[in-house]
């Protein structure tokens, strides 16, 4: 396994989906509980508390994708939860399930990209060669922290730092770092677009834990 920074690039239909992934060199450790930002986001209630990185249950499907749309609400934290359900939901092997079912009502109006089905046709390499060509792996928000670079009442964009998992086994030092923009539409956060724009370092020294994860 490569040690630095290793990046994959995926372009489908005019759009960058981008996972970036890091095994640290020697001397470098990423931070698991960071410090948060100054006035947090807060979850999907308007309350204090941390975003969970679980709305929508611990399942990696189209359902749960659903389920965080609907029990969103429309806050800063409530985009961090769908975010984060889109994160989880995307970027894992096997390919998730329910591409067509994700892109039919969780894809924004603006969303460049439109057809799931086809970005998914192209197997992607989204571990960025961290782990082996068909080998099961998926990113968890356990010990995950996320960090709003910008918001307003209808768009929201926030970077989602994870942890990889293969075998079943949470990894100490292989983390994930995605920008993901949603927009409120039809009552709901709908993603956008997801790109990378912080290294892991960088991300998990300024994030927000989530207060649970899964």
């Amino acid at each position: 396994m490569a040690i630095g920074a290793l990046v994959v690039v995926v372009v489908v239909a005019a759009t960058v989906i981008v996972l970036r992934l890091y095994a640290p060199s020697a001397g470098q450790q990423n931070t698991d509980s960071p410090g948060g930002r100054d006035g947090s986001p807060t979850a999907a209630e308007p309350t204090d508390a941390a975003a969970t990185g679980c709305l929508g249950g611990e399942s990696r499907d189209a359902a749960m994708v659903r389920a965080a749309q609907d029990a969103a609400g429309q806050t800063e934290g409530g985009a961090v939860e769908v975010a984060a359900a889109f994160v989880r939901w995307l970027n894992q092997y096997p390919y998730p399930e329910g591409a067509e079912q994700v892109q039919q009502s969780s894809l924004s109006a603006e969303a460049p990209t439109r057809d799931l089905v086809a970005f998914f046709a192209t197997e992607p390499d989204l571990s960025g060669g961290l782990v082996e060509r068909d080998e099961p792996y998926w990113l968890s928000t356990v010990s995950g922290v996320y960090f709003v670079e910008s918001a307003d009442d209808d768009s929201v964009t926030a970077s989602i730092g994870t942890a990889l998992v293969t075998d079943g086994e949470l990894s100490p030092t292989l983390k994930g770092s995605i920008t993901v923009t949603v927009a409120w539409e039809n009552d709901q956060w709908a993603f956008v677009r997801s790109e990378g724009t912080r290294t892991t370092e960088d991300l998990f020294a300024i994030g927000t834990p989530f207060s649970g994860g899964c």
